[in-house]
């Protein structure tokens, strides 16, 4: 273990400029979640202050921030919407300290249910292998398992769905170490959107059980062949059976060649009605072998930022823009040869650190073509 920055000191508070990088939600997410690792006091100044559109804390952050508020003990200023401020103080409330810490947890929030699961999501489980926690905070066990009923939005906007996690980034924590002992998602689940057309919440139910012993460091060096694509999709009831079928053209096309081997990859498709009007969403993930991987790629419609305004109420042209378009982006994941795509490669980011030893998600040199696919598809006809 590294020398501490002399800077993490019980006494100091750390400033922390919630404008640097990007300036987002995720600055937020991992200033909370070491600040409770390691027991530190901060202070987040500027809070997405380059943002065009509203700055501040947004009303999902400062649910997340007081959830962690509850299971730290922590003492807060400026948790409110809109906040350029924040005070975050874990381990600090001593009548919090004395309570009993809660393991079930029904939280409603506007915007994404899995970005607030990945908000509380490393604290939870590195709590009690966390020194800092044992020392200063409230005894959490390994022996506990927290259930997390979080009402918000399963298929959202720029975030990732319930199936995402379920597909494609559960499965890669197993392949890291953090499997379903861990962390796994309920079966039971309700549909909730969060788009530029419907806002309602859905429900996400997790179970998460602190990990009992250091997270080994781990290498995801490459993929290997593509041997499953898993297409998920919700469409409104009216265009359910023509979107099934403009789908299942579209992938038989785009998988009417076998891969290296010689084995043709297994596919599936489920096509579910959306319970909110005119709203569309499109999950393509890949399983690969000889290294297991998994990766996936996702829209929801409608997106004025991604998709041309002459196509609306055209239900055909939908269709083909969004599959054609998940098509294209599955592939070009697969084409940068990595084990993760760039949505669970952002999220690996503080599991590297949080691990024991080094650890990797990713290669410059792993490039590669993408022969499991018809690369004359007419998904692809326009992408080389």
């Amino acid at each position: 273990m590294t020398k501490q920055d002399p800077r993490l000191t019980k006494g100091n508070v750390l400033n922390i400029d919630g404008s640097r990088y990007e300036g987002g939600g995720g600055l937020i997410r991992y200033a909370i979640n070491y600040s409770s690792l390691l027991s530190q006091p901060i202070h987040i100044h500027s809070i997405r202050a380059k943002r065009l559109e509203v700055q501040g804390l947004r009303s999902e952050h400062t649910v997340a921030i007081d959830v962690l508020r509850q299971l730290t003990a922590a003492t807060v200023e400026g948790n409110t919407a809109r906040s350029s401020e924040l005070h975050f103080s874990p381990h600090r409330d001593s009548e919090t300290l004395q309570s009993e810490l809660s393991t079930t947890m029904d939280i409603t929030t506007e915007g994404s249910a899995s970005i607030l699961l990945l908000s509380l999501l490393p604290y939870m489980l590195f709590a009690y292998i966390a020194p800092q926690v044992s020392q200063t905070g409230r005894e959490v066990t390994n022996d506990q398992t927290f259930t997390l009923v979080i009402r918000a939005g399963t298929l959202c906007v720029k975030a990732p769905s319930i199936f995402y996690m379920k597909q494609v980034l559960l499965p890669t924590f197993n392949l890291i170490g953090i499997g379903p002992q861990n962390l796994s998602l309920s079966e039971e689940h309700e549909q909730g959107w969060h788009t530029q057309g419907a806002k309602y919440p859905g429900k996400m139910i997790v179970r998460i059980k602190p990990l009992a012993q250091s997270l080994p460091g781990f290498i995801l060096e490459q993929r290997g062949q593509v041997t499953k694509l898993r297409a998920t999709a919700h469409v409104p009831l009216e265009v359910l059976r023509e979107f099934k079928e403009k789908l299942h053209v579209e992938l038989a096309d785009l998988l009417s060649l076998k891969n290296a081997q010689g084995t043709p990859v297994e596919a599936e498709m489920d096509v579910f009605e959306s319970a909110a009007c005119g709203q569309y969403h499109l999950l393509l993930a890949v399983e690969t072998a000889f290294p297991t991987a998994f990766l996936g790629y996702e829209e929801v419609y409608p997106q004025a930022d991604r998709f041309p305004s002459d196509i609306q109420n055209d239900q055909a042209k939908i269709a083909e823009y969004l599959v054609r378009g998940c098509i294209r982006g599955i592939w070009k994941e697969l084409k940068r040869g990595n084990a993760v795509d760039e949505h669970t490669e952002d999220i690996l980011v503080m599991y590297q650190t949080l691990g024991s030893g080094f650890s990797s998600v990713t290669s410059d040199h792993n490039g590669r073509q993408v022969q499991e696919f018809n690369q004359n598809s007419k998904a692809l006809g326009r992408s080389h």
